[in-house]
């Protein structure tokens, strides 16, 4: 885009040689002064055009595309999604999971692109941040000039979503910012308009037509989410590797960001809770909520069970059988007056059967590894069973199962559970050393 032209000097050399002293009058250059004055406050006070959705469309409609995965063998879309001119001209900004078929199977699919006007052309992954969702495509040729991109306005202030939706075309969401997630650890926008499939990976503009954030996901009606964009400009700043070594950089990424994650969450100051006998960790991070999962109570049950579900909404998509970044856990304490000890004994036993929640079937996770031993925590004894799984594709990566059940009790039981997929084994190690500890008998 050519540049605006520099404003005029305020005041002009009344000589035609450069370094000529320029004589004024005092009054004349009080007057100047006065006028300069003005002309700034003038410029200040001017007020900022907001745009409406009709001007954000039109003003960048021919810089928003659509981004199509391509089976090989049939020649048609597998997947569609959206993206922008971001960075350089022959660059576009999408979601990595727009583009997620192509890392995992590149030498079945392929990337193209379709403009506003229809025409269409290959293109090539360039740099990926799979933690916050972005990808950088290339192609061969320029697309045009790059969109501006800014900070997101504040809380409550106007947004406009442009993408592709269920492949029926171009258009634009109107919605406001409702500030960022603490849930999703600062990298998630809540926007209150609606995202459809084939949106992810378009722009989201602030009312000057500014890109403040890529839209990512959705939730359910008129619950939608966007990253900001001050993680797109870091990935424009990575190194553009080859295909061949994306999933080696995506594990790096994910396990990076997961020991600084975890580590976040053993250096915090975590409050505690009571579970009936049992003094227990509540919310370890801003990212974990915790709710009462207990079963409703009847009359005929002959024990009492009381539970503690927490879990935290900072998911990392993978691919479509993989998401990693999960953190599960949860408390229960049972009790009986009437169960005989065997009766009770069997039915802890039953209750003491933890089950890791993924879609990963095996072409993606090695089997399960599991290790049990018995330790003292807080004034009690439990028998604790660790179980590690390894991911085929992303070496370095691991699901963790933990449990930990009380023992030595003929009527009374205290379990914990806590799963972690997608990890570093040794930060995950340290957060389930760090979460015994906090474990308290009350007598």
């Amino acid at each position: 885009m050519a540049s605006p032209p520099e404003n005029p000097p305020l005041f002009q050399s009344r000589s035609r040689y450069p370094g000529a002293a320029i004589r004024v009058r005092y009054p004349d250059v009080i007057a100047l002064r006065l006028t300069a004055l003005l002309i700034l406050l003038c410029v200040a006070a001017a007020p900022v055009i907001a745009l409406d959705s009709q001007a954000i469309f039109e003003r960048n409609e021919q810089a928003v595309y659509q981004i199509h995965v391509i089976n090989r063998d049939t020649g048609k879309k597998s997947s569609i999604g959206s993206g922008f001119i971001f960075d350089r001209p022959q660059h576009l900004a999408t979601n990595y999971h727009v583009v997620s078929q192509f890392i995992e199977k590149p030498d079945r699919y392929e990337l193209r692109f379709v403009a506003s006007d229809g025409a269409e052309g290959p293109l090539r992954l360039v740099a990926v941040d799979a933690v916050h969702d972005l990808a950088l495509v290339e192609a061969d040729a320029p697309f045009g000039d790059p969109l501006q991109v800014g900070e997101p306005p504040p809380k409550g202030a106007a947004l406009y979503a442009m993408g592709n939706p269920l492949d029926l075309g171009l258009t634009i969401a109107a919605g406001t910012n409702g500030g960022v997630l603490s849930q999703t650890d600062d990298s998630r926008i809540l926007f209150s308009g609606s995202l459809n499939a084939g949106m992810s990976g378009g722009p989201t503009f602030d009312d000057r037509g500014t890109v403040v954030g890529i839209n990512v996901s959705t939730a359910r009606n008129d619950i939608s989410f966007i990253v900001p964009t001050r993680y797109l400009q870091s990935l424009s700043a990575a190194t553009v590797v080859p295909a061949e070594d994306f999933r080696q950089v995506i594990t790096q990424q994910i396990r990076e960001y997961q020991i600084r994650y975890l580590q976040g969450m053993i250096d915090g100051a975590w409050p505690s809770t009571n579970l009936r006998r049992m003094r227990v960790p509540g919310a370890i991070s801003p990212t974990v909520r915790c709710w009462d999962a207990s079963p409703k109570p009847k009359d005929e049950h002959l024990y009492r069970r009381f539970s503690i579900s927490c879990k935290n909404e900072n998911d990392i998509y993978l691919s479509d059988t993989l998401e990693v970044g999960k953190i599960l856990y949860e408390y229960l304490w049972i009790e009986s007056d009437h169960l005989e000890p065997l009766r009770f004994y069997r039915l802890y036993q039953a209750l003491n059967n933890s089950q890791f929640s993924s879609k990963a079937d095996k072409d993606d996770v090695e089997r399960f590894r599991c290790d049990t031993q018995f330790v003292d925590l807080g004034g009690q004894t439990f028998k604790t069973t660790v179980c590690a799984r390894g991911y085929k594709n992303y070496p370095g990566l691991s699901d963790l199962l933990f449990s930990a059940a009380m023992v030595g009790h003929d009527r009374q039981g205290f379990i914990f559970n806590l799963d972690l997929s997608g990890t570093d084994f040794g930060a995950a190690g340290r957060l389930i050393v760090r979460m015994l500890e906090g474990l308290q008998w009350l007598p």
